[in-house]
């Protein structure tokens, strides 16, 4: 998963330089605003994802479910 992640953010810093060595030389593929716009929904739904994420670990995962309980305080495998 780290590896489709990294190849993704990778894709799309190569996307962004293409098109701002374009901007330089004046060629208008996307224009400014629909790029800021673009980055910043992009920027959105990234941190939206994140806030998800942690929501479901605290308050959907019980991290105490399948264990013994009544063995002690000694690390012990689930059951």
């Amino acid at each position: 998963m780290k590896k489709i992640v990294g190849i993704f953010i990778v894709l799309l810093i190569i996307a962004f330089l293409g098109i701002l060595g374009l901007r330089i030389w004046n060629v208008e593929v996307v224009s400014l605003q629909n790029l800021v716009k673009s980055s910043a929904t992009l920027l959105i739904l990234g941190i939206a994802i994140v806030v998800l994420i942690i929501s479901y670990g605290f308050y959907f995962k019980d991290n105490s479910k399948g264990y013994d309980k009544s063995v002690g305080n000694r690390a012990h495998p689930k059951v």
